[in-house]
Protein backbone atom coordinates (compact mmCIF):
# COMPACT_ATOMS: atom_id res chain seq x y z
CA UNK A 1 0.00 0.00 0.00
CA UNK A 2 2.72 2.52 0.53
CA UNK A 3 3.87 3.07 -2.96
CA UNK A 4 5.28 6.69 -4.39
CA UNK A 5 1.58 7.79 -4.86
CA UNK A 6 1.11 7.31 -0.74
CA UNK A 7 4.36 8.82 -0.02
CA UNK A 8 3.36 12.12 -2.12
CA UNK A 9 0.01 12.37 -0.36
CA UNK A 10 1.53 11.88 3.09
CA UNK A 11 4.13 14.07 2.29
CA UNK A 12 0.80 16.52 1.48
CA UNK A 13 -0.16 16.01 4.67
CA UNK A 14 2.86 16.63 6.69
CA UNK A 15 3.74 20.01 4.79
CA UNK A 16 0.40 21.30 5.76
CA UNK A 17 0.49 20.37 9.39
CA UNK A 18 3.73 21.84 9.54
CA UNK A 19 2.15 24.81 7.71
CA UNK A 20 -0.74 24.78 10.67
CA UNK A 21 2.10 24.59 13.48
CA UNK A 22 3.94 27.65 12.09
CA UNK A 23 0.76 29.34 11.82
CA UNK A 24 -0.54 28.58 14.90
CA UNK A 25 2.52 29.48 16.63
CA UNK A 26 2.62 32.80 14.98
CA UNK A 27 5.42 32.11 12.76
CA UNK A 28 3.65 32.98 9.90
CA UNK A 29 0.78 35.48 9.30
CA UNK A 30 -1.96 34.30 7.60
CA UNK A 31 -5.99 35.28 7.25
CA UNK A 32 -6.69 31.52 7.15
CA UNK A 33 -8.86 29.62 10.00
CA UNK A 34 -5.91 27.28 10.71
CA UNK A 35 -7.85 24.66 12.52
CA UNK A 36 -11.08 24.65 9.97
CA UNK A 37 -7.69 23.66 7.55
CA UNK A 38 -5.94 21.13 9.29
CA UNK A 39 -9.54 19.67 10.00
CA UNK A 40 -10.17 19.54 6.59
CA UNK A 41 -6.69 18.05 5.65
CA UNK A 42 -6.99 15.25 7.92
CA UNK A 43 -10.83 14.22 6.39
CA UNK A 44 -9.64 14.19 3.24
CA UNK A 45 -6.32 12.19 4.21
CA UNK A 46 -8.59 9.57 5.54
CA UNK A 47 -10.51 9.83 2.17
CA UNK A 48 -8.08 8.95 0.42
CA UNK A 49 -7.05 5.71 2.06
CA UNK A 50 -10.69 4.63 2.19
CA UNK A 51 -10.58 4.77 -1.59
CA UNK A 52 -7.59 3.76 -1.77
CA UNK A 53 -8.74 0.67 -0.27
CA UNK A 54 -11.97 0.97 -1.86
CA UNK A 55 -10.19 0.89 -5.62
CA UNK A 56 -7.37 -1.74 -4.81
CA UNK A 57 -10.41 -4.19 -4.75
CA UNK A 58 -12.14 -3.94 -7.89
CA UNK A 59 -11.76 -5.63 -11.38
CA UNK A 60 -8.64 -3.83 -13.00
CA UNK A 61 -9.76 -5.01 -16.37
CA UNK A 62 -12.99 -3.36 -16.09
CA UNK A 63 -12.50 0.52 -16.66
CA UNK A 64 -15.33 1.59 -16.19
CA UNK A 65 -15.10 0.46 -12.66
CA UNK A 66 -12.32 2.35 -12.59
CA UNK A 67 -14.42 5.69 -13.68
CA UNK A 68 -17.27 4.73 -11.26
CA UNK A 69 -14.78 4.31 -8.44
CA UNK A 70 -13.47 7.41 -8.93
CA UNK A 71 -16.66 9.46 -9.33
CA UNK A 72 -17.65 7.69 -6.23
CA UNK A 73 -14.52 8.84 -4.38
CA UNK A 74 -14.82 12.19 -5.44
CA UNK A 75 -18.27 12.71 -4.73
CA UNK A 76 -17.27 11.34 -0.86
CA UNK A 77 -14.98 13.78 -0.87
CA UNK A 78 -17.00 16.82 -1.64
CA UNK A 79 -20.03 15.74 0.95
CA UNK A 80 -17.27 15.41 3.33
CA UNK A 81 -15.93 18.74 2.72
CA UNK A 82 -19.26 20.63 2.37
CA UNK A 83 -20.26 18.61 5.76
CA UNK A 84 -17.27 20.19 7.46
CA UNK A 85 -17.92 23.45 6.63
CA UNK A 86 -21.53 23.46 7.62
CA UNK A 87 -20.54 21.99 11.44
CA UNK A 88 -18.00 24.27 11.69
CA UNK A 89 -20.25 27.49 11.18
CA UNK A 90 -22.99 25.98 13.94
CA UNK A 91 -20.37 25.06 16.16
CA UNK A 92 -18.74 28.09 15.81
CA UNK A 93 -21.11 30.57 15.24
CA UNK A 94 -18.58 32.44 12.77
CA UNK A 95 -18.34 32.43 8.79
CA UNK A 96 -15.40 30.11 7.89
CA UNK A 97 -14.75 32.58 5.58
CA UNK A 98 -13.92 32.88 1.71
CA UNK A 99 -10.12 32.36 1.82
CA UNK A 100 -10.38 29.53 3.85
CA UNK A 101 -12.83 28.38 1.88
CA UNK A 102 -11.29 28.31 -1.13
CA UNK A 103 -7.69 27.08 0.55
CA UNK A 104 -9.70 23.74 1.62
CA UNK A 105 -11.10 23.71 -1.93
CA UNK A 106 -7.71 23.82 -3.15
CA UNK A 107 -6.65 20.95 -0.97
CA UNK A 108 -9.47 18.77 -1.88
CA UNK A 109 -8.99 19.25 -5.33
CA UNK A 110 -4.67 18.34 -4.82
CA UNK A 111 -5.82 15.53 -3.43
CA UNK A 112 -7.99 13.73 -5.71
CA UNK A 113 -5.59 14.99 -8.19
CA UNK A 114 -2.99 13.00 -6.29
CA UNK A 115 -5.13 10.19 -6.09
CA UNK A 116 -6.62 10.05 -9.37
CA UNK A 117 -2.97 9.91 -11.04
CA UNK A 118 -1.84 7.65 -8.58
CA UNK A 119 -4.49 5.41 -9.62
CA UNK A 120 -4.42 6.01 -13.39
CA UNK A 121 -0.43 5.65 -13.76
CA UNK A 122 0.17 3.40 -10.94
CA UNK A 123 -1.44 0.34 -11.99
Amino acid sequence: MFKNRTLSVLLLFVTINLFGFLVQKGFIPTRFKINFILVVNAMLLLMYFVNAIRIRQLDKTNPNALIRSVMVGTLLKMVVFVTAAMVYTTQVKAPVGMPTLMASMGLYLFYTWLEIKGELYNK
